[in-house]
């Protein structure tokens, strides 16, 4: 962040399956870039060391530039909200994959991080559940399956946003200064529009 005149930091880097969890491979079908990890990469270096990075770089330069609450997106999870929902503590414990709760922890890691400093940053944590495009087939029956479990009340169950919805919320709540803290999909729904 040397160049200066920054107005925000948007993190944005993750994987839904890690090298660790065994089908990395997988990864490529989910993935809106088609990546697949290397097997010895963990969700504990992909998204909790490079945004712990991020918000060290981000927080350096606010003070170095005198700034007051800059800007600091980090697209999380929607599951990373299960503790506050009803039924998602019991999902998580009991019927989650290990693989999926590594992957909430280096989540929650990261919102927790955020959190610390409100003074120097304005964090803004997206919440997507699945985020979709209809250009991508093969990740409609994912979605539409967390469609109706969100549509008949599954309070764990956060309905899917499109990759349109979310980049545009994310590009509004820069301006926003109101926004801050956690932004589920209603939130996406409402900054997106």
């Amino acid at each position: 962040l040397k160049e200066g005149e920054y107005k925000a930091v948007v993190h944005c880097i993750g994987l839904l399956f890690d090298g660790e969890s065994g089908i990395g491979n997988l990864n490529k079908f989910v993935s809106g870039s088609g990546s697949v990890p290397d097997d010895s990469s963990s969700y504990d270096d992909i998204t909790r060391k490079t945004a712990f990075n991020a918000i060290e770089a981000a927080e350096s330069y606010a003070q170095s530039a005198g700034l007051e609450s800059l800007p600091f997106v980090f697209t999380s999870a929607a599951e990373a909200g299960w503790p506050e929902m009803t039924g998602g503590s019991f999902v998580e414990s009991n019927l989650a994959p290990e693989w999926l709760r590594r992957y909430l922890v280096a989540k929650r890691a990261v919102e927790s991080r955020l959190m610390d400093n409100q003074t120097l940053l304005r964090p803004v944590m997206f919440r997507p559940s699945l985020i979709y495009s209809l250009d991508r087939i093969a990740s409609l029956p994912p979605v539409g399956a967390f469609f109706i479990g969100n549509k008949i009340g599954l309070p764990f169950v956060d309905r899917p946003v499109t990759v349109q919805a979310l980049s545009a919320a994310v590009i509004k709540s820069l301006s926003q200064t109101d926004v801050r803290g956690v932004q589920r999909f209603m939130q996406i729904d409402e900054l997106s529009s």
